[in-house]
């Protein structure tokens, strides 16, 4: 009976290791779970996002133009095997407008050479009849490439030299106070395209086998000739020279403890020298 005192200090002086290496273990595996989700996810946005090397926004899209999308990778399962957005009508007038927005969404912001130009090559294939050319009732309008932030039009340019047929398009913004800073919780890019056209008429179309359709098609990105390729291309600044404009780059506010270095280092080490003061008061 004498030596029963002794057996049970060493199972008291027991419990607060045993309690602090569950603690470690169960601290150790939610931040290890978490770290593999977040590298996970950032691998698949990685590549859509804009970055000074990934600056290209492709386009993509449904047959219909409506929904179409881009992003800054160059290639999209979800785009419409036709590699085109078309519309047609064989009488009277037709809008065509389509936004295509990026998806995913922005997720950092980032910042444009200043001076320099964002460039959009498009190829548009178009019959009818619109403002520059003939029989239009006045309420035509011609090609109109719109730069969007967010649902915000920031940068608009008429396209007056339009044939029928194919058009290889390529158009610059240039660079302004405007369009240099893009902040991801407002500004999600996108391109918008808007024309009014009419279908031809007159005896000709009377002639089976004549085609006076209002048409219109753009091609997206994906395409064997790279004249045909859908997309916009941004001067974005690199890390460094980006931190100049944007500040100190910090989205997340600096408040996750994930980003603060030898965070669980530090947690580990309060938790043993918690458990060794209990130790101590036990004795």
């Amino acid at each position: 009976m004498g030596r029963a005192t002794p057996t049970i200090l060493m199972g008291e002086l027991r419990m607060p290791s045993a309690l602090l290496l569950a603690t470690l273990f169960l601290m150790a595996i939610p931040a290890s779970i978490a770290d593999t989700g977040d590298n996970t996810v950032m691998q698949d946005q990685t590549g859509e996002q804009p970055s000074h090397e990934n600056n290209t926004f492709y386009l993509w899209g449904r047959n219909s133009g409506t929904p179409c999308w881009g992003h800054f990778n160059n290639s999209d399962s979800g785009t419409d095997p036709s590699g085109y957005a078309e519309q047609t009508q064989a009488n009277g007038k037709m809008e065509v407008e389509w936004t295509c927005r990026m998806d995913p969404q922005l997720n950092e912001d980032f910042a444009l050479e200043n001076e320099a130009e964002i460039q959009v090559h498009l190829m548009i294939d178009v019959q009818g009849v619109w403002e520059n050319g003939n029989g239009c009732n006045g309420d035509c309008e011609n090609l109109n490439i719109s730069l969007m932030k967010g649902g915000l039009e920031v940068a608009k340019y008429e396209y007056t030299a339009m044939n029928t047929g194919e058009n290889e398009i390529v158009i610059t913004f240039p660079v302004n106070e405007t369009l240099q800073v893009w902040d991801d919780s407002t500004d999600n890019p996108a391109l918008r395209v808007r024309m009014v056209l009419y279908a031809s008429s007159g005896i000709f179309c009377a002639i089976p086998g004549v085609n006076c359709d209002a048409q219109f098609r753009m091609y997206y990105s994906g395409q064997e000739e790279a004249q045909y390729n859908g997309t916009v291309t941004f001067p974005i600044l690199n890390d460094t020279a980006s931190e100049d404009i944007l500040g100190n780059g910090d989205d997340n506010g600096g408040g996750d403890d994930d980003g603060l270095p030898g965070f669980g280092i530090f947690a580990a080490a309060s938790a043993i020298g918690i458990a060794a003061f209990a130790r101590r008061k036990q004795e």
